[in-house]
């Protein structure tokens, strides 16, 4: 595999097109991996940087290797260990010193829909993976994140048949943007394994686009966000 993007990047180096099927079967995303799987055999050339999660958020404590997962703390909404990750991204930053549109679009690594993305693999007490979170990163540009809560569409695709959804009313002071106001929950057991996936759209109290007091626009006020978390409790899992 390592020759394999060896000679994948000397490729992209030297202007020769591969065509897309190569770039695909490089790269695993977080829902090939069969839950299930030993962390010694998660593909370590894709899959870096290894970290404690933070419920979908930022990497917390750095850690060597995935191995070390018993040192993040259980996660309480699965009871699993949360470890964030990133896909490598090294044929991405080949692509953009070439300043390649369409390279660079075909190898974006932490990016879906669009939206750059939080990964990271939930994992049981044993070593096996046993469930993984996708969420829209709350650090993109604003005009990026306004759309993130469009995600929903590809991770409810992803779900299996029976996903159940509930709109749910805005809380005080939340406001529609642009008179779309979206707060959706859904969520799916079956088989011992849970599927859930949340959107939002909307304004969030004391977020608006053009400031009350001052009549600037603001930069990035508002709530636009999808997630989506697939696992196996501990209990069903063995």
């Amino acid at each position: 595999m390592r020759a394999s993007r060896f000679l994948l990047a000397a490729a992209l180096a030297t202007g020769l097109d591969l065509g897309g099927a190569c770039a695909q079967e490089l790269a695993t995303k977080v829902w090939d991996i069969k839950l299930g799987t030993p962390v010694a055999a998660l593909p370590l050339d894709q899959f870096v940087d290894p970290a404690c999660g933070t419920n979908g958020g930022p990497p917390s404590r750095v850690l060597a290797s995935f191995t070390d997962f018993a040192l993040c703390p259980r996660d309480k909404a699965t009871g699993l260990h949360e470890v964030w990750f990133r896909y490598d991204d090294e044929l991405e930053y080949i692509a953009r010193a070439r300043r390649s549109e369409i390279m660079i679009r075909l190898y974006q690594a932490n990016v879906l829909g669009g939206q750059p993305i939080i990964t990271s693999l939930l994992i049981d007490d044993s070593g096996l993976v046993e469930g993984y979170r996708i969420v829209n990163d709350p650090r993109a540009s604003g005009a990026t994140r306004i759309e993130a809560y469009g995600l929903v569409e590809l991770f409810k695709g992803m779900a299996a048949p029976g996903l159940d959804c509930t709109d749910l009313p805005p809380a005080e002071g939340e406001r529609p943007i642009e008179d779309l106001f979206v707060k959706q929950s859904c969520e799916l057991k079956a088989d011992g394994q849970v599927t859930r996936i949340e959107a939002r759209h909307y304004y969030k109290p004391g977020q608006y686009l053009v400031n009350p007091n001052d009549n600037r626009i603001t930069q990035n006020e508002f709530e636009s966000s999808a997630r989506l978390e697939v696992f196996r409790p501990p209990a069903a899992a063995k």
